[in-house]
């Protein structure tokens, strides 16, 4: 709850700059064409901001929490503006300031709901695929991008993990970023405490922040990868690095160390598939080398996090538009892949596009 209280009032500080920003330009004349100005000015930066956000360097860590905030004052006052300007051409009459700074500030209220709700909405979402190579039914879950600590209460995790354990799973992967460089100690060891209830074998992916490799940004370093490996291992989680598990005689994981990594990760040339035969469901915490992975390893399914199907609108459709996997399945031959919009998001509690998913993959024989 304080970090949602925190964030309100650095909206409320971002809304009072752009009041004052916008105050003596709205005095002067009210001209049409610097409303429209205004308004692509006031989404332009709303977007840099998102961008920079969840894609910027890391050394703006501090700032972004009121990047942030800014992306929803500026998204909401360009909302406000387009609407108050279309009365008031319909009506023939000037905005009043007053009046534009209220419809601003609902707009900016409703957003800010939307979106704080949004994050603490998590639902399974149900997938079935075929394969002659499949002589048995099977049932997983995948779950990525839980980033413990950064943007959910912790009963929101505790619900997720409920609602894991509803489906009936034969096994979990768990698909990287499920801790972070904001996760403490203790909330990393009671996230493996919970995952290690399910009842069925789990499988672990690292993604790129479970390591805590930036936490000197964030508030230090809290626990080492040892100690993280130690808990997993405590819960019966078995940690996959470019590494198979057979998990049934038509069925075998690959888990993939995250791209990240550099030199750790294996080039996906010299990683052999011990059986092209079976079913390979590849785990990889970045969907980047879909392409090649399906075309060297003979990759069925490949399962993907990290783009947290942009979790700031509208970047979803601006990845997609620059050629990016963002969101849903992609097919390269045979091979599909399906990139999951995340249990949670990262940084602050706002997610105002996609809802956060836990996926339940059903897995047929080709009748």
């Amino acid at each position: 709850m304080n970090i949602i209280v925190g964030f309100i009032l650095l909206f409320l500080a971002a809304e009072a700059l752009l009041t004052l920003a916008q105050y003596f330009i709205r005095k002067g004349k009210k001209h049409p064409v610097l409303h429209i100005v205004l308004i692509v000015v006031k989404l332009l930066c709303a977007v840099a901001f998102a961008v920079l956000v969840l894609a910027g360097p890391v050394q703006l860590r501090k700032a972004q929490p009121f990047l942030m905030a800014a992306y929803v004052a500026l998204f909401a006052d360009a909302v406000a503006d387009l609407v108050i300007s279309i009365v008031c051409a319909a009506r023939k009459k000037d905005p009043s300031f007053a009046g534009y700074k209220v419809v601003s500030l609902l707009c900016g209220a409703a957003f800010l709901a939307f979106g704080i709700l949004n994050m603490e909405i998590v639902t399974p979402k149900n997938h079935e695929y075929t394969s002659e190579k499949l002589t048995a039914e099977h049932t997983l879950v995948f779950l990525a991008d839980l980033h413990v600590g950064s943007a959910q209460p912790f009963s929101v995790t505790e619900k997720t993990v409920e609602s894991v354990k509803a489906q009936a799973p034969d096994f979990v992967v768990l698909g990287g970023d499920i801790t972070d460089d904001y996760t403490t100690k203790a909330e990393m060891e009671a996230t493996f405490r919970l995952f290690g209830t399910i009842g069925c074998p789990v499988y672990y992916v690292y993604g790129n922040h479970d390591r805590q490799g930036h936490a000197e940004y964030a508030n230090g370093r809290q626990y080492t990868e040892e100690e993280m490996e130690q808990a997993m291992a405590d819960n019966g989680i078995i940690v996959l690095k470019d590494t198979f598990a057979q998990i049934a005689p038509d069925l075998l994981l690959l888990g993939r160390e995250d791209i990240s990594e550099g030199e750790r990760r294996a080039d996906a040339a010299t990683l052999s598939n011990p059986d092209r035969d079976c079913y390979l469901i590849v785990a990889d915490h970045q969907p980047t080398e879909f392409k090649t992975q399906a075309l060297t390893l003979g990759t069925d399914l490949q399962l993907s996090g990290h783009t947290h199907a942009g979790q700031l609108f509208p970047l979803k459709w601006l990845y997609a538009l620059i050629g990016g996997y963002v969101y849903g399945d992609y097919q390269e031959g045979d091979a599909v892949m399906n990139v999951s919009a995340g249990a949670c998001g990262w940084r602050m509690p706002l997610r105002t596009d996609a809802r956060c998913n836990i996926e339940v993959i059903r897995l047929m024989p080709q009748s």
